[in-house]
Order: C-alpha cells, then structure tokens, then sequence
C-alpha cells in the first residue's frame, strides 16, 4: 500500500461530513450495471472523486483496467477539468454543493452514475434538473439504508457502523442503457459487516468487530 493518505485532515471539522462508500456497497453497484449491461470492460470510466484507494475504484478494477482516476489531491479540480476521452462518470462526490455539482455535470452532458441523498430533494437546482431531464434520469434503489465509512476521532481510524446512515441513498443514473427508471438493488448480505481502515486506506482485520445478525427476506 501506498502513503498516500485520501483521508488527509479528516479530523478537522470541515470533512465532519465525509462519507465515504463500503467496499459492500460499491461491490454491489458494480456488479449489478456489470450484470445488467450498463457498462462493459470498453467502457471508458472517470472517477472524478476518487483514487486508488476509493472502494468505487476497486470495485470497478476487478472487471476493467479502463478507469481515470481525478482528485483534488492530483490537483485536478474537478469543477474545471475533464479527461480528453471518457464514456462516463460513476462516483460517489461530496454530497454538499449540490448545486454546483449538478450544474457541473449538465454542462459535461455526458453519462453519469453518482451516489446521492434524499436531501438532494431539497435543493432546487437538482429538482429542476430531475424535471426537465426526466427521460434520462433513472434510480438505481439500494434494498436498505446505506452503512458508510466515516472518520472515527476516539479511535483514529475510518470505519463503518452496522447501524446505517440516518438518512436513504441511491444511485441516481443520467443518460445511461437502464430502460426502467426505478431499479431495485437488492441486499447482498455484507451491508451490516464493519469496515476498519487506517487514515492510509490500509484494511483493519478485526473479526471479532465483523459480525452481523444479517437475515434474508
């Protein structure tokens, strides 16, 4: 593993709110717009949130090597830059600054596939969009509450929590192959699994922490 640190600073108060996708998550997206089709091993992906330590990323890696990687870290900003050559955007991007975000990404007018929140129905912008793009947006809609990975101060590490997230996530999908426009991601057993990492993204193997009371149905 690398040093380089994509959880730089994450004590600070200003990434308070980073939430960053489980390695469970991710696998499932990936595998379902494998699976159904939506992308293939040509595909030519940007990931403009993420690098190599991102679980989107992983997750992509094991069925394509055709992935470019942006981030602030690289300096590559991602509100004014844009690979010379892509097919679509799949990330999970800060979910503050909506505004900005779906006006960035209207201006690309390319396909995308972004984790967002049910607060995203409370800004306008992202509600005009949904309108006026309705042909092209469709939901990919996760069974359950996402679990997230977040900065943990007490122990100084990024990890999970079995509960999930206050608050529902989806995969919202603009101009892809998805023909119905609510899509159902079903549960594949690992939501509630704790996910332990250090501030290098390097894995915490705790098996005693790993352990969830997860039933079928």
């Amino acid at each position: 593993m690398s040093n380089k640190n994509i959880y730089r600073d994450m004590g600070k108060s200003v990434f308070s709110d980073e939430c960053y996708t489980t390695s469970a998550e991710s696998d499932k997206l990936v595998n379902w717009i494998f699976e159904n089709n939506v992308i293939d091993t040509s595909t030519k992906i940007w990931l403009p949130f993420d690098n190599e330590l991102s679980n989107v990323y992983k997750s992509l890696k094991k069925y394509t090597d055709n992935l470019i990687l942006s981030n602030l870290e690289m300096g590559l900003d991602f509100y004014n830059y844009k690979p010379d050559d892509y097919d679509i955007i799949i990330s999970n991007p800060p979910f503050k600054n909506r505004t900005n975000l779906f006006k960035r990404l209207h201006q690309l007018n390319k396909p995308f596939i972004i984790l967002q929140a049910t607060q995203m129905f409370n800004n306008q912008f992202s509600v005009n969009y949904l309108c006026s793009f309705s042909e092209d947006y469709k939901f990919i809609l996760p069974r359950s509450r996402m679990n997230f990975i977040t900065y943990n101060p007490d122990r100084d590490i990024l990890c999970s929590s079995k509960n999930g997230a206050a608050f529902y996530s989806f995969w919202l999908c603009y101009k892809t192959n998805i023909e119905k426009t609510f899509n159902s991601l079903l549960d594949n057993g690992r939501e509630k699994e704790i996910e332990e990492y250090d501030k290098q993204g390097n894995v915490i193997l705790n098996n005693h922490r790993n352990i969830f009371n997860y039933k079928k149905g």
